[in-house]
């Protein structure tokens, strides 16, 4: 990918740095960072090889959440609908539950779930987006067992409406659930757990369109609040701080956790998130 030099000169001058911070000539650093990308990204490839479904850690809790990360960071051979019986209920390990209590307290969660309408907006699936609808619907939106922790298994109505916003994007108007009219609300977070579902939401929701209240002043409180999360500042549209922190020695932020290939998968998504952003505007 290429940027023109005049949008470089654009990022490069409207984006606040710090005082006194060396910065590296624009396009030196788009090519780095792509340079980086690429090469990332085949050591993503080369480390699943043999996983099932592609995923990048395939016996691990938190799978279905990463999986739809590295989809959306460019792992285009990450199957995500794995992450769904044939019924449309969504698991957490690519075709199968974690075996509750003694690997997880419930088969899925709302952070599980974010991460696979990530992935599979990001492959155009609306028919697995659909069935997990379908799902949910006839569920009431509890999404996994045990049934009584909703805390973890109820969707929030967010979710509900970035699915339906997915669906209607994705086929053209032909799913088209009211719900999707309604606002996607948030409020400032500081918890890494938070924070990382608004990021991960706000990405959705970008791609997917619609009415939404607070998130953008969200994102950027967030964002200002953890300054060396590269993730944060791509999705808040500081394009140029991310990319610094992503072609230096970056540390993951504490949201990062389970397997050690999630670190590079975190990675991606951010310098994705990026490259993407410079394009774009």
């Amino acid at each position: 990918m290429k940027f023109p030099s005049f949008l470089l000169f654009l990022v490069l001058s409207f984006t606040p740095v710090a005082c006194g911070q060396e910065i590296p000539a624009g396009p030196i650093l788009i090519t780095e960072l792509e340079q980086m990308y690429a090469v990332k990204l085949l050591q993503l490839r080369n480390e699943t090889a043999g996983h099932i479904a592609g995923w990048p850690a395939d016996n691990e809790c938190d799978g279905a959440l990463w999986s739809g990360i590295a989809r959306a960071a460019g792992a285009e051979w990450v199957d995500v609908a794995a992450a769904l019986r044939p019924d449309g209920r969504p698991t957490r390990k690519p075709l199968r539950d974690c075996i509750t209590p003694d690997e997880s307290a419930t088969t899925t969660s709302n952070d599980m779930i974010t991460g696979i309408l990530l992935g599979l907006q990001s492959s155009g699936d609306a028919a697995s987006v659909h069935r997990l609808y379908q799902y949910g619907e006839r569920h009431d939106w509890i999404m996994g067992y045990p049934e009584w922790y909703l805390s973890r298994v109820l969707l929030r109505p967010n979710g509900v409406t970035l699915m339906a916003r997915i669906l209607y994007t994705l086929t053209d108007g032909k799913r088209d659930y009211t719900i999707r009219l309604a606002p996607v609300v948030y409020g400032p977070v500081d918890g890494d757990y938070e924070g990382h579902l608004l990021l991960l939401s706000r990405i959705i929701e970008k791609k997917a369109g619609g009415a939404q209240y607070g998130m953008e002043i969200a994102e950027t409180l967030f964002a200002k609040a953890h300054p060396s999360d590269a993730l944060a500042q791509a999705v808040a549209g500081n394009y140029l701080g991310a990319a610094l922190l992503l072609t230096g020695e970056y540390k993951s932020p504490t949201y990062v956790r389970g397997d050690d290939v999630y670190h590079l998968v975190h990675w991606l998504l951010a310098a994705r998130v990026t490259l993407d952003g410079i394009l774009d505007n």
